[in-house]
C-alpha cells in the first residue's frame, strides 16, 4: 500500500509538469578525454523531486554506473519533497547554491531560466536534440534558448466503458472533440450518464488553435472571436446539463464517477487506469483503452519533468554529461519499466515494452501503447513564459464565471486578456 501511495505521488508530480537526452557514446561513458577522466576529482550535486525512497535502487544504480564510467567524478544525490521544492530551488537560486544537476518541472524551470539560474544548453545539448521528440524538446525552451533536457513524461489517453456506449447505440469511442460532444448528448439523453467532463479550459484552447499568449510572448492572444465562441458553446453545453457541476467544482472525483458508471469515459493518463480496477473490478472488466482525443491543432499536451544544470556549477562539463546520462534511452527505458511513465527519447518509446500492448486485453497496457504512440504529436501546450501557471489560472477563473455565474463570454475573454497582459508585464 505504501508503494502505491509513493507511485501516486510520482504521478501527481508528473501532471505538474524539458529538453534533451544522451547519444550512445555518452550513454556508455566513452569519449575522447580518456586519461583526463582518471585525473579528475570532481563532485556534483543532484536534486530530484519525491523519488526517494521508492526509487532509491534505480537512482543509486544510475549514479554507480555513471561514476564507474567516469573515474574521479562523484555524484551526491538529494531528494526533495514536492511540497518544498519550489521554495528550496528559488531560495538556492537567489544565494547561488543550486545543485549542479536538477530535476525540475517545466514551471519551475522557466522561473529559474528567467533569472539566469540555469545553464543555457542550446549548444551544449545540440548533439542530443534529435534523440528527443520534437514537441517535448521545445518545452525546455525560454525564448530561443534551451535550458533543460526532457526526462520523464505523462500524457493522456481514453478509458471508456464499452457496455455503456453499446447501451446508448454507440459502437466506438470518440475520436474527435466534435464526435465526443455528440456522443455526450446521446449518453446523457438516453442513460443519464456523462461523456466529456471538462474542468478547465486552458489546455482546450491551445489544443484547438487558440493560443493564450502571442507568438512573440509579449501580449495576450486570447481575445478572438474563436475564443468567445468556445466560451459560448461550453456555456450552452453546461446549461443543457452535459457538464456536471460537481466535477467542475472539484466536488467529485472523475475516477470515482467513472467507477460508479456515472461517466462513459475518462480522459487521463493510462498510469491511472488501474485506480478504476481498485475501485470497481467489474467496471474495469467492461472497459477498454483508446487514443486521447486530439484537438484541431493536431497536438496533444504532455506533462514533462526535466533535467537542468545550474548556471553556477563549478563542474559544468561533468554536470551536462550526467544530465545527458540520466536522460539517455537506456536510462529512461529502465525507469519506465519500474514505474508507469513515458520516456522523452524516441528510441526508448519504440521499445517492445511499449509496443507489445497494442492488442492487450488490459486497458492499462493498451493505454500505455497508445500513449507512447502519440508522443509524435505530444507537445507542451503552455506558452514558454515563466508565469504561465498564473495565466492559466486567470483563464480558467473567467471560464468558470461564464458557466457558473452567467458572465458574458465576451466580457470574460476581455478580462482574461487584461489579466494576461498584466502578468506578462510583471514577469
Amino acid at each position: 500500500m505504501k508503494r502505491m501511495k509513493r507511485l501516486s505521488m510520482l504521478l501527481i508530480v508528473l501532471m505538474l509538469f524539458v529538453a534533451t537526452a544522451c547519444s550512445k557514446n555518452e550513454s556508455t561513458g566513452k569519449d575522447n578525454e580518456g586519461n583526463k577522466d582518471e585525473e579528475k576529482n570532481v563532485e556534483i550535486k543532484f536534486w530530484t523531486i519525491s523519488l526517494s525512497p521508492t526509487f532509491d535502487d534505480y537512482i543509486n544504480g544510475l549514479i554507480d554506473q555513471f561514476e564507474g564510467e567516469n573515474p574521479g567524478v562523484t555524484v551526491v544525490w538529494e531528494d526533495i519533497p514536492y511540497d518544498t521544492v519550489e521554495q528550496k530551488t528559488l531560495t538556492a537560486a537567489a544565494s547561488g547554491q543550486l545543485a549542479d544537476v536538477m530535476n525540475l518541472n517545466t514551471d519551475y524551470l522557466k522561473k529559474l531560466a528567467a533569472v539566469g539560474a540555469v545553464l543555457d544548453l542550446t549548444e551544449k545539448a545540440a548533439d542530443v536534440k534529435d534523440d528527443f521528440f520534437e514537441g517535448v524538446w521545445e518545452a525546455g525552451n525560454l525564448g530561443d534558448k534551451t535550458y533543460a533536457l526532457p526526462w520523464y513524461l505523462s500524457t493522456g489517453g481514453l478509458l471508456y466503458n464499452k457496455e455503456l456506449l453499446e447501451k446508448a447505440g454507440i459502437d466506438h469511442p470518440p475520436a474527435s472533440e466534435e464526435e465526443a460532444w455528440e456522443m455526450s448528448e446521446i449518453l446523457y439523453d438516453k442513460l443519464g450518464v456523462y461523456g466529456n467532463t471538462p474542468i478547465d479550459i486552458h489546455l482546450f484552447l491551445p489544443q484547438n488553435g487558440i493560443p493564450l499568449v502571442s507568438e512573440d510572448l509579449k501580449s495576450a492572444a486570447i481575445n478572438t472571436p474563436e475564443a468567445v465562441e468556445v466560451f459560448k458553446t461550453f456555456k450552452e453545453r453546461f446549461d443543457k446539463g452535459l457538464i456536471p457541476k460537481e466535477i467542475l467544482l472539484a466536488q467529485a472525483k472523475p475516477n470515482e464517477w467513472y467507477a460508479q458508471e456515472k461517466m462513459a469515459w475518462w480522459g487521463t493518463g493510462p498510469q491511472l487506469y488501474r485506480q478504476v480496477k481498485d475501485l470497481s473490478p467489474e467496471v474495469y472488466e467492461k472497459s477498454d483503452a483508446a487514443p486521447a482525443i486530439v484537438g484541431s491543432s493536431g497536438f496533444r499536451h504532455v506533462s514533462i519533468m526535466n533535467i537542468a544544470v545550474s548556471a553556477k556549477s563549478k563542474a559544468p562539463d561533468e554536470a551536462v554529461k550526467f544530465a545527458k546520462f540520466v536522460t539517455n534511452a537506456e536510462s529512461q527505458l529502465a525507469f519506465s519499466k519500474i514505474v508507469a511513465i513515458l520516456p522523452s527519447v524516441k528510441e526508448a518509446a519504440a521499445d517492445e515494452f511499449f509496443t507489445q500492448g497494442e492488442n492487450s486485453d488490459d486497458p492499462a497496457e493498451k493505454g500505455k501503447f497508445y500513449a507512447a504512440k502519440q508522443l509524435d504529436i505530444a507537445k507542451d501546450m503552455f506558452a514558454p513564459v515563466e508565469n504561465i501557471s498564473e495565466i492559466n489560472k486567470a483563464v480558467n477563473e473567467e471560464f468558470h464565471k461564464v458557466l457558473l455565474e452567467d458572465k458574458d463570454p465576451q466580457k470574460a475573454i476581455e478580462d482574461a486578456e487584461a489579466k494576461i497582459n498584466e502578468l506578462l508585464k510583471t514577469k
